[in-house]
């Protein structure tokens, strides 16, 4: 029964992201609206909630949902999620300055007879902005 639930959960979310919702709530979304028809069917056909959960019932999937979240984003001490304002931020100015659009058209004049040339072009001006690896940092 659960193969039933996961090709429902694949459908709905084939659905709402191709009807134009945003991935950050057709994904939870999703999933929600799946863990709430199996409790449903469970309680109509069986008479218990948790009838086709293998491990636990609703309650127990959803809180693991909420515990996820949490984690992500009320944890003070993640470094990692500093970079999403950091990278906005590096895109705003870009694209403010004409730097990037004047790195395109330079890169459009180099490679426009070359068949192939629109995707060399956007390879190498990504190329121009990426940092340099670790290994190359100073100590």
């Amino acid at each position: 029964m659960e193969t039933y639930f996961l090709l429902l959960l694949v459908i709905i979310m084939i659905v709402a992201l191709t009807s134009g919702f945003p991935v950050a709530f057709s994904l939870p979304g999703a999933a929600v609206l799946t863990i709430g028809i199996a409790a449903a069917c469970g309680y109509l056909f069986e008479g218990n909630v948790d009838a086709y959960f293998s491990l636990g019932g609703p309650n127990s999937w959803l809180s693991a949902g909420v515990t996820n979240f949490r984690s992500l984003y009320w944890n003070v001490e993640r470094d990692t999620l500093i970079a999403i304002p950091l990278f906005i931020f590096m895109g705003i100015m870009l694209q403010r300055s004409k730097i990037a659009e004047d790195l395109l058209v330079a890169m459009a004049q180099l490679f426009g007879p070359v068949p192939g040339g629109s995707v060399s072009r956007w390879y190498l001006s990504a190329h121009c902005w990426q940092p340099p690896p670790a290994s190359l940092a100073p100590p």
